[in-house]
């Protein structure tokens, strides 16, 4: 058994025909105002009656622990909440939000009740076979008990007089479930529901995660699916973990959508199948991204993600630590035939780089930028005169002698720390030069042999040499494009220099200019070096 729909893609290739089985976990995944909503919505209404409805504007508070309705009441409101559903307005209100409450209590009690039932007939009957195979069938409550214990939630819960579900923690005095916390009561009424409903049901849950913490959350849903195996599930969240914990599942990710009067027109949307092969870490990076995604090095509070994020408005921005990751990350999406609709691109910094390390790089679709990081592009020249004119409109003042301050001053801070910078780099020559020593694929095989003497001295005189002709003509980029100027104070004078408070001021000036201004934007991007044009449209 399976459910199947059509979504309109508005492609050329037409719709969408998606199909989830029965024993089949399907996750729709996107941000906020992608469609996800109006996604549930239509498979709430475009399905059959087998259809249970778990809301993200669901209560979980309820005035007792017992049910509030009867059995005629019960079946009335399954009624009034199926035709609710097919309504758009469902989408964005629920006017049974409380009954959807009782409803998951009714149940799970009527569950323990009706296997009272079964078990009690059959004992009046002498039916010792039959009392035997019912009482080895768990109840509702120590179902629930043992997955609540394995999702990591510490309470037990029981049905006492009255029909009271009551709840006791560590030991506790047991106490009504109406009291428990809003993530506990929230993993009870998910639990309840999915636990009663008949088999051959398709579950629609919206959000499982508010209230509840993935390490909760995550499990759950895990249990939830092998304790149903004879129901189907689609579950909208937001949560990119949740499809990576379960490997087996489907992925629909939501990009966008064209509304017509309340209704959807049309999805931006991909498909994701047989996703078991793609390394978790990888997959939990580019799931609810863009179709672009651009890794770069630095943290996730650096300067490098925020300045890319403004340069490639239409891409996704993942921060890596360092070159070799974003190198994997490229590299382990461009291998896997899973992510066909993800188009990644690598941008490293050039760390004065050899030509054939920039050679290797860009075969594997990474972009070795023209500058040594990040920092030489927020304090490149034409990128002060850009910030500075903003501010001078405001305080006033004679730009171009602010911009010949900012360069003696930032030329004076490299002077004074020549000797650091110029040994960063020896190092780093030096460093290449006997890596370089290492044998290459085959040599140790074919019997050859390098010797090679490697001047540490020679390295670093040179490197000085280099640095002082730099200083000597004032030349502020060629410092910029070679060395870590981040480890001077040169960054602070130039600051300083075109009156902003601190680097921090002058950096945030800097963001808040490319955010306006188009041209801008990209001016910075000749200074990076030379993208394709599918990264920039």
């Amino acid at each position: 058994m399976s459910f199947s729909f059509s979504i309109q893609t508005g492609k050329s290739t037409g719709p969408l025909q998606l199909t989830v089985n029965i024993g089949q976990m399907l996750f729709l995944l996107g941000a906020n105002g992608t469609g996800k909503s109006s996604l549930m919505q239509t498979f709430s209404s475009t399905s059959r009656e087998n259809t249970r409805r778990i809301t993200a504007h669901r209560q979980t508070w309820f005035r007792s622990g017992s049910p509030e309705f009867t059995g005629t009441q019960r079946a009335s409101y399954e009624n009034a909440v199926f035709h609710y559903d097919k309504q758009l307005n469902s989408r964005w209100m629920d006017d049974y939000s409380e009954q959807r409450a009782h409803m998951a209590i009714y149940d799970l009690v009527n569950s323990e009740n009706v296997r009272a039932r079964e078990i009690t007939r059959a004992v009046d009957a002498r039916k010792i076979d039959e009392v035997e195979a019912l009482s080895a069938k768990e109840g509702a409550f120590l179902t629930l008990n043992r997955l609540l214990r394995l999702a990591n939630l510490d309470i037990v819960v029981s049905i006492e007089a009255n029909d009271e579900i009551m709840a006791t923690r560590g030991g506790s005095k047991p106490y009504s479930i109406a009291k428990l916390s809003d993530g506990e009561r929230n993993a009870i009424l998910i639990a309840a529901n999915v636990l009663t409903v008949p088999t051959g049901t398709l579950l629609l849950i919206d959000e499982p995660e508010r209230h509840l913490h993935r390490s909760i959350v995550s499990p759950l849903l895990s249990l939830l699916l092998k304790e149903r195996p004879d129901c189907a599930f689609i579950v909208s969240t937001h949560e990119p973990l949740l499809p990576v914990d379960n490997p087996e599942s489907q992925v629909l990710l939501t990009r966008a959508c064209i509304y017509q009067g309340d209704g959807v027109e049309s999805y931006d949307v991909d498909l994701l199948e047989g996703n078991t092969g793609i390394d978790d870490d990888l997959k939990q990076t580019i799931l609810g991204e863009r179709r672009k995604v651009v890794f770069v090095e630095g943290a996730e509070r650096s300067l490098d993600k925020p300045l890319y994020s403004l340069l490639f408005p239409n891409a996704s921005i993942v921060a890596k630590a360092s070159c070799r990751e974003v190198e994997n990350a490229v590299v382990g999406i461009k291998g896997a035939a899973e992510l066909h609709w993800v188009k990644p691109f690598g941008l490293v910094d050039n760390d004065t780089s050899e030509p054939e390390r920039i050679a290797d790089l860009q075969s594997k679709g990474l972009f070795v930028l023209n500058v040594y990081s990040v920092e030489s592009i927020y304090y490149h020249p034409e990128v002060q005169k850009l910030a500075g004119e903003r501010l001078v409109s405001v305080v006033g003042g004679d730009l171009t002698e602010k911009l010949v301050k900012a360069n003696s001053d930032a030329i004076r801070a490299i002077a004074d720390s020549a000797g650091h910078l110029s040994a960063r780099i020896a190092e780093k020559s030096a460093r290449t030069e006997v890596f370089s020593l290492l044998p290459k694929k085959g040599e140790v095989v074919a019997g050859g042999k390098r010797t090679v003497e490697v001047d540490f001295g020679k390295c670093l005189e040179d490197e000085s040499k280099r640095i002082e002709a730099l200083i000597i003509a004032s030349d502020f980029v060629g410092v910029l494009q070679r060395y870590p100027i981040r480890e001077s104070s040169a960054l602070d004078a130039i600051a300083k220099a075109l009156n902003f408070t601190n680097r921090t001021q002058y950096e945030a000036a800097v963001r808040n200019l490319l955010a306006r201004d188009s041209e801008a934007v990209n001016l910075v991007r000749t200074l990076l070096g030379t993208f394709p044009d599918d990264l920039i449209a």
